[in-house]
């Protein structure tokens, strides 16, 4: 399955999903739900060259506040 036509972001939401995070297609961005709840959306064609790094960044704030 293609999550984000961003390499780096399809690659953190497949290991994610491998580790149990539910992935569910929108219109515009799929949407990320941790085990804890916590929603994320994912940028399907995101257009910022920042945007694989700043979906890294927000990944790991629901982690550290999941633990």
């Amino acid at each position: 399955m293609k999550y984000s036509q961003d390499k780096h972001v399809a690659d953190i939401v497949r290991q994610l999903v491998a580790k149990g995070w539910q992935y569910s297609r929108g219109r515009k961005h799929g949407k990320l739900v941790a085990p804890n709840g916590r929603v994320l959306a994912v940028p399907g064609t995101p257009s910022d060259w920042r945007a694989g790094l700043n979906f890294e960044r927000d990944v790991l704030r629901i982690t550290r506040t999941a633990s």
